[in-house]
């Protein structure tokens, strides 16, 4: 897999005896990496793009759904190594400049967001669709569990 794979980052998706994990008080290992990686190794003030995901599972497949305003879909790729998907991409925005800008917060660049399936997966057969800045990723669950 070409994607950069930090361990660190890795989001390991399992079941959790039926817990919806929302935002809130919890923060999962990516979140707490995430934090110490912004404050001790990118520069004070740079801001790195992270898009929102919702991960979903049936008895058939666990769903990945990315929010990727802005983003074309030809510059977005899905790449799977064993039980490890990554969705990869970039983000190109105007720049904000001194002069004529007041506000610039919406961050760009490139993003890699990686998951580790603890369930056999069926590599060959994961669909990805494209709607209204939303890519969806279907990963259907191997028949051999």
């Amino acid at each position: 897999m070409n994607a950069p794979c930090d361990r660190n980052r890795r989001i390991q998706v399992h079941r959790r005896h039926g817990i919806v994990e929302r935002r809130g008080l919890y923060l999962s290992h990516y979140e707490i990496h995430s934090m110490f990686d912004e404050m001790i190794h990118r520069p004070w003030g740079a801001v790195r793009w992270n898009p929102a995901v919702d991960i979903r599972e049936d008895k058939d497949a666990f769903i990945i759904e990315m929010d990727l305003p802005g983003v074309k879909a030809g510059e977005v790729q899905v790449l799977v190594e064993g039980q490890i998907l990554a969705i990869e991409g970039q983000r190109q925005l105007a720049q904000c400049d001194e002069v004529t800008t007041h506000l610039c917060e919406r961050p760009d660049g490139r993003f890699v967001r990686t998951f580790e399936f603890d369930s056999n997966i069926e590599n060959r057969k994961i669909e990805s669709h494209w709607h209204e800045g939303v890519l969806t990723v279907t990963v259907p669950k191997s028949k051999n569990q």
